[in-house]
């Protein structure tokens, strides 16, 4: 038997061999994960090896999507990512297959690709990451499988009755204090602290031509959609909205305080500048009932159970990890 064909029996033996040990073995897999530029093995749930990239790539995300740009993330948030994947492995294999429908793994995908500048710059990130867009198909309809399977595990723990509704409000009812509300349009002309003096006097007489325009029977929102520098307000004829006087800085609503429903200021200075104000309208402040806020109640606990609920079940599917390496080994 030549050389050749020895190494050739002996390569699949080995090979054989290897794939039989893997399956059992988290060293032969750690290794392997070495050999495939994986990494070292982070822990088997269900089979499923989670490799030090799919960590990295789980904390890439995680950057993305929080706007952060760094080299490395702290063990605290490497140990927290890596209990999020171990969650989402058990939950995918707890998931039944027929649960997801391909239209909203199709929506999500779109979703994802939709958050790329360009073409271009999905297939990048796809070669940066060793992705196709079959994978992340996969992946997406897998992570589409456990959500539906994770939502179903705590359904049951959402719904708060009328006691505990009524009791959060009684513990809460300032929350519940609705202020004073006000509703005003105004003329604006920008003049704040370091407006040079000259630009002030000139703001100033320009202000006061407005009001004078305006007392001869031009439209105020005219007036402040071809004059006002608020960008904001200016293409809605200088309409602010309702707001409480928290919102506004306080000598604004000194100057909103003297008029009534309907009237219109005279020019006003302010630290930002030169407005006409007109008061549009006001709602006196009031206390919500309970039956008023009940809704609004009844969706915080159910958040607040929620969060509870995913929490706890996340501590459940971490116990499904059959290995972990520590990062004490990883530094080394």
């Amino acid at each position: 038997m030549s050389r050749a064909l020895i190494g050739i029996l002996v390569g699949v033996l080995a090979g054989m061999l290897c794939g039989d040990l893997a399956s059992h073995s988290a060293i032969v897999r750690d290794g392997m994960g070495e050999i495939c530029r994986r990494g070292h093995l982070l822990a088997i749930v269900h089979g499923r090896g989670i490799y030090q990239a799919d960590l990295d790539r789980k904390l890439r995300e995680s950057d993305y999507l929080n706007d952060i740009e760094r080299k490395g993330a702290a063990e605290i948030e490497q140990r927290s990512a890596l209990n999020r994947l171990i969650a989402e492995g058990a939950a995918q294999a707890h998931a039944p297959v027929a649960q997801v429908f391909g239209q909203g793994t199709e929506r999500e995908f779109n979703l994802l690709r939709a958050q790329f500048r360009d073409a271009q710059t999905w297939r990048a990130a796809l070669h940066g990451s060793g992705l196709s867009p079959s994978s992340v198909r996969r992946n997406v309809e897998k992570q589409l499988r456990a959500r539906q399977w994770i939502a179903e595990q705590i359904e049951h723990n959402l719904r708060a009755n009328d006691d505990d509704c009524r009791r959060f409000y009684e513990a809460h009812t300032g929350d519940y204090f609705v202020p004073e509300r006000m509703r005003a349009s105004h003329i604006f002309l920008a003049a704040p602290p370091e407006t040079a003096p000259e630009t002030v006097d000139h703001k100033r007489k320009a202000i006061e031509e407005l009001s004078v325009r305006l007392a001869g029977g031009e439209e105020f929102a005219a007036l402040a959609t071809a004059n006002s520098e608020d960008e904001a307000t200016k293409f809605n004829g200088g309409d602010l909205g309702s707001f409480s006087t928290v919102r506004m800085p306080p000598d604004f609503i000194a100057a909103v305080a003297t008029l009534h429903p309907g009237e219109t200021s005279q020019p006003v200075q302010t630290r930002l500048g030169f407005h006409i104000i007109r008061l549009d309208d006001t709602q006196p402040a009031y206390q919500r009932t309970f039956e008023e806020a009940r809704t609004e109640i009844a969706l915080v606990l159910a958040n607040e159970a929620r969060a509870a609920a995913i929490k706890r079940l996340m501590v459940q599917l971490g116990t499904e990890a059959r290995f972990a390496r520590s990062y004490q080994r990883l530094s080394r």
